[in-house]
């Protein structure tokens, strides 16, 4: 999902390919990588509320809106997994 949300971002600022870490495994003991995540999730969903509350352009506005809604999604997603 995430490479979709920077798919989106390249497009729209013109960027070249954007290179994403290769992972080879999955991590034997995975709680302490959800709390990670879940932390990641919050941070996501503060940083594109403000930027849509911030964003001048009403497409952008959208566009940030609607990755605050992705986010909280996968924030809801975590919350489910930690317990």
């Amino acid at each position: 999902m995430e490479g979709e949300h920077a798919s989106v971002w390249k497009k729209i600022l013109k960027l070249d390919k954007i290179e994403f870490p290769k992972y080879d495994k999955c991590a034997a003991k995975y709680n302490p990588n959800l709390k990670e995540s879940h932390s990641r999730e919050d941070r996501a969903i503060k940083f594109y509320g403000q930027a849509a509350a911030d964003a001048q352009n009403s497409r952008v506005k959208e566009i940030f809106q609607a990755f605050v809604e992705v986010e909280t999604d996968h924030l809801h997603l975590s919350e489910a997994r930690l317990k």
